[in-house]
């Protein structure tokens, strides 16, 4: 019996201490789970718990073990502990003289740094491990991954001798695993190899890499590391422009991890997917689907590490790109805002750590200084002549520390500052794009208001589509002002200065408002100083400043009152001066006019953004602008320099053409000579025909089919003249591949060869050829042929000038070009009204580069694709004025494209020698 209960009890006994075991190992898995999932206050816990149950017991190498979680739980909760956990775990490394255990203390300290992104520090502990490896020839996990990690540290800068670098290391990496025979390591290093190979150009290789890991971690259910092979698949089919397998394995990535418990992976999983349709598929409706289930995940799990990091920030940010793709513009500010606040909460948090990491620092500095000072104090009693030198380095070491510490929190206020601008570019950036958005509603609201009011014979009607039209251009308005508002914020903005006749442009500016004053029966007096010479100035800022402040003066002018415009020159500066009568400013709100939607009082109107964006204007012009009342009068004043040397260094300074500003030089002649491509393989016939034609011409030269066709394609010649045998490419082939593309179908091309069959000539000329000679040809006749042909498209482009409508059988020389001069005919129709259509826009819609579009039109219309849009609108507004007479000018303005009337009076007039109305009135 007794026998019996001692069995029992020694039983019982050691099911209590295994289970004890089981528990204490519990606690140090259980924390290393808790990292894994980014919980760290709880791994932390854990982590203390087991190394209180292990040091207790003397169990040397998992109170190791544990130092090491409890440093990397509390690094990251950013608590004073870290340092001294890790000094710990370095110090019974050393003590129990274990090689193995300080290359792990030595790898947990760089992770921490390679974390951080201080690859400075972090890199030389890396390289510290593989030497303590090398000499005690340790080859684990640690030695393993100290080389993963250096070569992610090569492969920064991703080109192709850092990626070469990291291969190397990689595969280092892999012939150690593969001494130690361990599976999991093999295929872990299967997973960097893959995405280098990738990199260096060799997807074949890469993709052996991806199914020899997909194959092992499937078959282990390492729910992480086959994530990681999902997605090495998904970039592997992106590389090689794959995106529906690329799509397939990301919804099989997502399958998986939903049939998982492990949510964090998922989220990471969901985050990607989206920014994949955001950025590869452009869907951006399933973009937000995964983003918006990734948000719902990381709330759900409600954890701190989570929700206030950098990666949740880019979540946020990316559901504002994505709202505001799909026109959910309210949501996507709203998350924008989330985005931006949560930025400014890490960056005082990182703000605030340093100080308080630096303020420790301080504080240890400064007691050891006092305990050093102490100490010479001691020492001077015994010695006085060696304790004068210790004090004086203990005040160099005092003035040095404070000065380290003075130097970081400077450079911490630099990076919180830079960061801080980076976020308001964005700010301004997304703002801008909103503001563009409102352009288009605006119009589509304006177009049918003005047919309304044509109709509408009710006056009481008319009088409220009046009201709506005059806050509709209000509203245009201020979006205009808010677009420039955020150029400048965002330091887009630049001068372009041109030299020009001032006082001309001046008077154009004033002469609409003259007209207007007159209807609103207001007395409007301008004075403008002739000047002897043309000016340097920008004439986009003056206007916008110049109408904004006459702009101002018409609307708060008391009835019956009267507007100045005085126009001066003092040395190198202009003065400007613009005043009107008014009774409702006092002198002490004068100086608040600048401020954005300024208003006296709920009574008065507000002054909106025009007055801060002319302070704007006039700072970034590096003039000056002040306002008082006088004589019940208020007045502006603005001084702005005309000294090219004070601007250069701010603007962009450009020579003018002759289009640009009135009187300007001439263009260089040779700019002006027509372009000729001459190809053929022989060089002395090329340089037989340079000579004929690099009088009058611009000559390039090609020595085959192919390169003709480069330079054809990139630089659009005039005329070409090709010989028609020719290596890789021969002439007809040439010939019909101009001749079907669109950017060079209205190209003349004449065929040079000795072949004089009538089967050969009838070749080039159903190739589209505009000729055909023999050799040897007759100088004087070849060139009658280039200039008759170059003749010819001087005369469509006379008819083209000369025309109200564009028509295209009537300038086009083939079926291709008159494809195109309708497909131009059909962008115009569209967007003739939109304001905002640039030359930019329009190369775009019709599938050419700006170059390309350019010398198209130059050579087949003899205008630029910016003088072609203003040609096409003030045909249109002209062909309007013919049909409909008696016609409000700013109607036809805003129809045609127009968001300035001064200026399209102006533009009008230089077209067709006579203003609007004067035009509709003959």
């Amino acid at each position: 019996m007794r026998k019996l209960l001692f069995i029992i009890c020694f039983l019982i006994t050691n099911i209590i201490i295994a289970q004890k075991k089981i528990e204490s190992n519990n606690y140090l898995e259980t924390s290393k789970q808790f990292y894994k999932d980014l919980a760290y206050d709880s791994a932390y816990t854990y982590a203390k718990k087991s190394y209180t149950f292990f040091n207790t017991k003397k169990n040397d190498s998992l109170t190791f073990a544990s130092l090491l979680e409890l440093f990397r739980s509390s690094d990251k909760l950013n608590n004073n502990e870290a340092d001294g956990y890790l000094e710990s775990a370095k110090s019974l490394a050393k003590k129990l003289n274990n090689p193995s255990m300080v290359i792990d203390a030595y790898y947990y300290e760089a992770n921490s740094y390679f974390f951080k992104d201080d690859l400075v520090k972090a890199l030389p502990l890396f390289l510290k491990i593989d030497s303590i490896s090398n000499s005690k020839n340790i080859k684990n996990k640690t030695s393993i991954e100290a080389l993963l990690k250096r070569g992610e540290i090569s492969r920064i800068k991703f080109t192709k001798e850092t990626t070469l670098a990291a291969e190397k290391l990689y595969l280092e990496a892999l012939k150690v695993a593969k001494e130690i025979k361990s599976e999991e390591m093999i295929n872990y290093i299967y997973t960097y190899l893959a995405d280098v190979s990738g990199l260096n150009g060799n997807d074949s290789q890469s993709k052996e890499y991806i199914d020899l890991a997909f194959n092992y971690f499937k078959k282990n259910n390492d729910i992480r590391n086959l994530s990681q092979v999902y997605l090495l698949y998904t970039v592997y089919f992106i590389g090689i422009d794959d995106l529906e397998n690329a799509k397939k394995y990301q919804v099989e990535r997502l399958n998986y991890l939903r049939s998982t418990d492990d949510k964090i992976e998922l989220a990471r999983a969901l985050v990607y997917n989206g920014s994949f349709h955001r950025r590869k598929t452009k869907d951006f409706n399933q973009a937000i689907k995964s983003l918006e289930e990734a948000k719902t995940i990381y709330n759900n799990i409600n954890n701190p590490s989570i929700v206030k990091t950098d990666n949740y920030e880019r979540l946020l940010y990316s559901l504002a790109i994505c709202n505001y793709e799909v026109k959910q513009y309210k949501t996507a500010f709203e998350y924008f805002d989330q985005a931006y606040d949560l930025r400014e909460d890490l960056i005082k948090k990182s703000s605030q750590e340093l100080t308080s990491s630096l303020e420790v620092k301080y504080q240890t500095a400064k007691k050891e200084e006092e305990i050093a000072l102490l100490t010479a104090q001691q020492a001077l009693i015994e010695q006085q002549k060696k304790n004068q030198t210790y004090l004086f380095l203990g005040i160099i070491t005092l003035v040095a520390l404070s000065a380290g510490f003075l130097i970081f929190g400077y450079r911490n206020k630099i990076k919180t500052a830079r960061k801080l601008n980076e976020l308001d570019e964005l700010k301004s950036k997304f703002f801008a794009n909103i503001s563009h958005e409102f352009r288009t509603p605006l119009t589509l609201i304006k177009s049918p208001l003005q047919l309304l009011k044509q109709e509408e014979t009710n006056t009481k009607k008319n009088k409220n589509l009046n009201l709506i039209e005059q806050h509709s251009n209000r509203m245009l308005d201020l979006v205009n002002q808010l677009l420039e508002l955020s150029k400048i914020d965002s330091g887009n903005l630049k001068l372009i200065l041109q030299k020009g006749d001032l006082h001309i442009f001046l008077q154009t500016i004033a002469e609409p408002y003259q007209l207007i004053a007159k209807q609103e029966q207001l007395t409007f007096t301008k004075q403008i100083e002739t000047f002897k010479n043309p000016q340097w100035f920008d004439k986009d800022v003056i206007e916008k400043i110049c109408t904004n402040l006459l702009t101002n003066a018409l609307k708060y002018t008391t009835k019956g009152g009267s507007i100045t415009f005085e126009v001066s020159k003092t040395n190198n500066t202009i003065n400007l001066k613009i005043a009107n009568t008014t009774n409702s400013t006092d002198a002490k709100d004068i100086s608040k006019l600048f401020e954005r939607f300024y208003q006296e009082n709920d009574s008065h109107q507000g002054f909106g953004i025009g007055l801060s964006l002319v302070k704007e204007l006039i700072t970034l012009y590096r003039g000056t602008i002040s306002s008082k009342i006088e004589n019940n009068m208020l007045v502006f004043e603005v001084n702005l320099p005309l000294d090219i040397d004070l601007l250069k260094d701010i603007s962009i300074i450009k020579e003018t053409t002759e289009s640009e500003v009135i009187n300007s030089t001439v263009k260089d002649t040779n700019e002006d000579h027509p372009i000729l491509l001459i190809v053929d393989d022989n060089e002395s016939i090329r340089s037989v025909l340079k000579d004929i034609f690099k009088a009058k011409y611009q000559i390039l030269e090609a020595a085959d089919g192919v390169s003709a066709l480069k330079i054809a394609v990139e630089e659009i010649p005039d005329l070409i003249i090709s010989d028609v045998m020719m290596p890789k490419m021969d002439g007809f082939e040439l010939t019909e591949k101009l001749k079907q593309n669109e950017a060079t179908s209205f190209i003349p091309i004449i065929l040079l060869t000795a072949k004089t069959s009538d089967e050969s000539r009838l070749k080039g000329l159903q190739n589209e050829a505009d000729d055909y000679i023999t050799k040897p040809f007759n100088h004087d006749i070849l060139a009658a042929k280039v200039q008759q042909l170059i003749d010819l498209r001087i005369q469509l482009r006379e008819r083209y000038s000369k025309e109200l409508i564009l028509k295209p059988k009537d300038i086009a020389i083939n079926s291709v070009d008159e494809k195109f001069i309708e497909k131009l005919q059909t962008i115009l129709d569209k967007q003739l009204s939109n304001s905002d259509f640039s030359a930019d826009d329009f190369s775009k819609e019709i599938g050419m580069s700006r170059m390309q579009l350019h010398r198209k039109l130059k050579s087949l219309l003899g205008v630029s694709t910016t003088e072609f849009l203003r040609n096409e609108r003030l045909k249109a507004a002209a062909n309007l004025l013919l049909k409909k007479g008696n016609i409000n000018i700013s109607e036809i303005a805003y129809s045609v494209g127009f968001n300035d009337v001064s200026y399209f009076s102006k533009c009008f007039k230089e077209a067709y020698n006579a203003s609007p109305s004067e035009y509709a009135t003959t």
